[in-house]
Order: C-alpha cells, then sequence, then structure tokens
C-alpha cells in the first residue's frame, strides 16, 4: 500500500526532530585538531623555540592547531597575539615541560626583548610576563608557565607575572604557574582551569578576569619573617569589575589553598571585585580577617565569599563583617558552569 499525503504529513516532525538532534549533536562536538606542530630544544622537532611555532600559525587562522612541546625547559619569553586564534599549546606534562624567563617590573623594554605589549597598555607588570596570550580560542595542557625573578632576588621583590590571559574562551588542564609576586594575571575575559597549580606570595591570581578555577591547588611561598619581626601576609587574589554590571568574578570550586606564611583570601583592586571560594580545603595559613578591601572605600559593593569550605583555615572566626552571606541561587549562579560556559568549552578539541 503506498503511503498517503496524510501518512507524509505524520512524518515530517519526526524527521525535523531527528535533523535538530544530528545538528545539535554537531554543534556541541569537539573540534577535531588540523595538524600538529612540535618544538623540540634538541632540535627534533619543527622548531626548537615555542615563539617561532607560534609565529608559524598564519593570522586570522581558523582551524584548531596543536603546537605540542616536547620535555625541557623553553627559557624564552611567548606571545599569542590577538590574531592568531584555536591553538593548543600543550607539553609532555607540566613537571616536564616548561617555558620561563625572569622578567620583572623593574626591568626596561629593552632588558624585556624589546616587547612592549602596547595591546594590553604596555605597562611594566604585563611586560614581565613569561607567556602572553591575548588571542580568543586557546587551549594549555600539561605544561608550566614560570618567573623565576623574585626566586634569584628576593631582597628586591617585584612584580614578575608568569602568565597573562587576556583573550576570551580560553581553556588550562592541568598546568602549573610559578612566580612569587602577580603569578597568574587573569587579566580579561572568560576562563576555566581545571586541576592546575598556582604558587606565589603576593597577589598571585590577579585581573578583571571571569574565570573557574575547578579542583586547583593553591600554594603560597611566602617566606617566614627574621627573627622578631611580625609576618607580613600575601594576598591570594586582586580581583576588578569595570562596573557593577560587569559578570566578571574569580570562582575556585574545590581544590586546596595551603604552603608557608600567611595570605589573605584577596584584596579588592576596585569597589566591584568579585571572589568566591567553594568548598575549598584550607590550611591555616588563612589570616583570620580573611579579606582587605585594599583600593575600595566602599565595601557595600565588595563581593567576598567562602561557602562549604573546610580545615583550619575556613574557620570564619576573626573574619570581616562585610564578607558576602550568598543563598543558594547566588551560589549556584557563580559554581555552575554556566557562569563562564555558553557551550564553548564542549567545542574545544578533547586532546
Amino acid at each position: 500500500m503506498q503511503p498517503s499525503r496524510h501518512d507524509h504529513l505524520l512524518l515530517l516532525p519526526l524527521l525535523l526532530l531527528l535533523l535538530l538532534g544530528v545538528f545539535i549533536a554537531t554543534s556541541s562536538a569537539a573540534a577535531p585538531v588540523s595538524r600538529t606542530i612540535t618544538v623540540d630544544h634538541q632540535g627534533s622537532g619543527d622548531f626548537t623555540l615555542v615563539q617561532s611555532a607560534v609565529n608559524s600559525v598564519p593570522d586570522g587562522n581558523r582551524d584548531w592547531i596543536k603546537i605540542h612541546v616536547n620535555a625541557g625547559s623553553y627559557e624564552e619569553k611567548v606571545t599569542i597575539p590577538s590574531q592568531k586564534q584555536f591553538i593548543v599549546l600543550e607539553g609532555d606534562g607540566s613537571w616536564n615541560t616548561e617555558i620561563t624567563f625572569a622578567g620583572h617590573a623593574h626591568a626596561s623594554i629593552d632588558e624585556l626583548l624589546n616587547h612592549g605589549y602596547s595591546d594590553v597598555g604596555g605597562s611594566a607588570t604585563f611586560d614581565s610576563s613569561t607567556f602572553i596570550v591575548l588571542a580568543d580560542n586557546f587551549v594549555a595542557r600539561s605544561i608550566s608557565f614560570r618567573n623565576t625573578y623574585n626566586k634569584y632576588d628576593k631582597s628586591k621583590p617585584a612584580q614578575a607575572v608568569a602568565a597573562l590571559v587576556g583573550g576570551d574562551r580560553s581553556a588550562f588542564y592541568d598546568c602549573a604557574f610559578y612566580g612569587f609576586q602577580d603569578t597568574l594575571c587573569d587579566l580579561k575575559g572568560r576562563h576555566y582551569f581545571h586541576r592546575c597549580y598556582v604558587r606565589g606570595g603576593v597577589d598571585f591570581i590577579f585581573g578583571y578576569g571571569q574565570s573557574i578555577y575547578d579542583n586547583c591547588t593553591l600554594e603560597s611561598n611566602m617566606p617566614p619573617p627574621p627573627p622578631s619581626t611580625p609576618q607580613q601576609p600575601g594576598w591570594v587574589t586582586a580581583h576588578a569589575r569595570v562596573t557593577d554590571a560587569d559578570p566578571g568574578g574569580l570562582v575556585f570550586k574545590g581544590g586546596s589553598l595551603l604552603g608557608s606564611g600567611q595570605q589573605y583570601l584577596g584584596r579588592a583592586w576596585n569597589q566591584f571585585a568579585t571572589v568566591l571560594f567553594y568548598q575549598v580545603s584550607m590550611t591555616n595559613i588563612v589570616v583570620p580577617q580573611g579579606w582587605q578591601p585594599w583600593n575600595s572605600p566602599n565595601v557595600s559593593t565588595i563581593t567576598f565569599a567562602e561557602v562549604g569550605c573546610e580545615g583550619p583555615g575556613a574557620n570564619k572566626t576573626g573574619r570581616v563583617a562585610w564578607e558576602k552571606q550568598l543563598d543558594d541561587d547566588q551560589v549556584h549562579k557563580f559554581v555552575d558552569i554556566s557562569f563562564i560556559d555558553d557551550g564553548w568549552l564542549s567545542q574545544q578539541p578533547q586532546v
């Protein structure tokens, strides 16, 4: 029996649903990597320098390109400019592959290899960064970024950034960031850090970013004071938002805060700073007050909060009275992946 016109009409909704399902699956599927460039400092790859590999990616690139960096220590400053999107930077493990340099805020432009980085304002703090990514759509995996300046001259500490993230839709997996003052500049954009390690002493995560740090380890390396001298605390975070309507904020979800010395959880870079520690394990390095207003006399517009944290450092006895008490809906807004993700994470290469 031939199907009637009525039967065809009944099949249309089913066909449309099937097509819609195919479209959704395709649109949310992880993107493939079109090609891989290998960096090896001993000469067995396509390049011996990471920056040379980055330079080889064409401006305006629209296909994901992997730069695999073989094990080793690469002493160079690396910048991924805004016109070189869709790069995956991959090492052989954060304990095996590192990009390292000793730039610092006291240095002149000539000392910093003539890198002005005018895109980010030309500030010497930003210039000091070992690694800078200004491009949108970036992924880093299993690699370390290190600024060694304060390691070698603790008598003259200065801003010395290990990595600056200034593009949108950036993700870091199993990466490590080493420094002392201003280790990780979470400058702007939406960023995801998963099982990463950040070491520092002063403002070691700072910027205007909108980011989730998922099960990351934050370690203070604040040195002990001289005998009979009070301990000078550091600050884990220094955040700011441009306006009260800006969706930015730093969310630490799970993971741990440990190390030496003492630390405030954060200080407000401006009056709209937003930081949440959610279910983080904290050792006794946390200063009882927890937070400082710093550049904001108006504490009512600051959103600093802790929810469900544990350990000696999570004891709230002595916390500042203006720490925010968030309700369940407000907490969910921050800790749900939708705080940063509208689908871009699942569309990045899962390699």
